[in-house]
């Protein structure tokens, strides 16, 4: 029971972990990103016209440009990521404008909308004036570019990466900041349900040249999703160790009730007990021993997981673990799998003690009576 308890709801736990970075990852990015690994691009609407040509499968797509810079607030300064964004198509694409948890997206110049982490660093709030600052520019000579403006909205994506690093403000804002009129770095986009999103970004991969390049939700974080694979196969191998220990009990119980019942089984074989009977026998008391216990441990670490996701009780360290609880995500079919493999530890753990007395004579239990 403890065994399957504990693989129900660590197997649900990375799942939801797992599930939770999907939905930030897809929420601030989108399905498929396009992006220049050179100087910013030219002529957003011809580029855009060739994406939806290339696959016809994308919903929406929204250009940005993203920089990085400095940002001074009442209460420090941080290093910060600069997203210029289009207000009236990020919605079709990104989860950010549902993200808000106060004020809203910028709409005009002036404006920005700070991730609630870094809003905390800075100590801004609604209304708070704050400073974007470029440190260098493609001019040596040059001086750094400031632009003072004010905090409209706080957003949290739910992920600390993004929560202490970004800005955002509207495209044309940026642009103008920075002086670079009518150029972008990155393209989002929104793609049919079901499309494979690694298919079409090697499809765009193909299609547009250098600097362009194309990654999907999960090439964005190649190495975190992998890491969390590999840690579910690793503790669910840990985790089955404890199953397998279980079944060491229901060796010993089959081994102590045959002690104790040898009386018993000896009568039985005399009167006519094939050793086939007496071995499906105590097959079936051993499995239904495991029976039990995969049924308790599935709805106990079941109702552990809801209580887990109803109340998120538990709180994480958000800088170390990316998200601040515990996301829960059942997946029916790797309960289903878990249950099979403890029913299947409990009949191997009875096939010794059931051979072990189907083979014994009837006069071993009835001689000394």
């Amino acid at each position: 029971m403890l065994g399957v308890l504990a693989l129900t709801v660590v197997t649900s736990v990375i799942n939801g972990f797992e599930g939770e970075l999907t939905r930030v990852i897809t929420g601030m990015n989108g399905d498929v990103l396009l992006y220049s690994r050179g100087e910013p691009l030219k002529d957003p609407s011809v580029i855009e016209s060739e994406i939806r040509k290339v696959v016809p499968q994308v919903t929406a797509v929204t250009a940005s440009f993203v920089t990085e810079l400095m940002v001074s607030g009442p209460q420090g300064v941080s290093g910060a990521v600069l997203q210029g964004i289009e207000p009236d198509r990020i919605g079709e694409v990104t989860s950010i404008p549902r993200r808000l948890i106060s004020g809203k997206i910028p709409t005009q110049e002036g404006e920005v909308t700070l991730g609630s982490a870094i809003a905390e660093k800075l100590g801004a709030t609604l209304g708070t004036p704050i400073r974007l600052i470029v440190p260098y520019t493609s001019d040596k000579d040059s001086a750094p570019r400031i632009l003072n403006v004010h905090v409209v909205g706080i957003v949290k994506m739910g992920m600390y990466d993004y929560d202490s690093k970004f800005v955002f403000m509207t495209l044309g804002a940026v642009q103008k900041f920075l002086d670079l009129p009518g150029r972008v770095t990155n393209f989002n986009m929104k793609i049919l349900p079901g499309t494979d999103s690694r298919e079409v970004s090697d499809r765009l991969g193909e299609s547009f040249d250098f600097p362009f390049r194309a990654k999907d939700w999960s090439q964005l974080n190649k190495n975190l999703f992998y890491a969390i694979k590999l840690e579910k196969v690793v503790i669910a191998i840990i985790l089955i160790v404890i199953v397998v220990v279980a079944a060491f009990n229901v060796v010993s119980t089959l081994m102590m009730m045959i002690h104790d019942k040898t009386k018993e089984i000896a009568i039985l074989k005399a009167m006519g007990f094939r050793p086939s009977q007496c071995f499906q026998l105590f097959c079936i008391i051993g499995l239904g021993i495991g029976a039990v216990g995969t049924t308790m441990g599935v709805l106990g670490g079941l109702g552990l997981g809801w209580v887990l996701e109803r109340t998120r009780w538990i709180h994480l360290p958000e800088d170390i673990y990316y998200i601040g609880f515990l996301p829960v995500v059942v997946r029916w079919m790797e309960i289903g799998m878990i249950a099979c493999i403890a029913l299947l530890i409990a009949f191997l753990a009875t096939l010794y003690p059931s051979w072990s007395v189907a083979r014994r004579s009837p006069l071993d239990g009835l001689k000394y009576d």
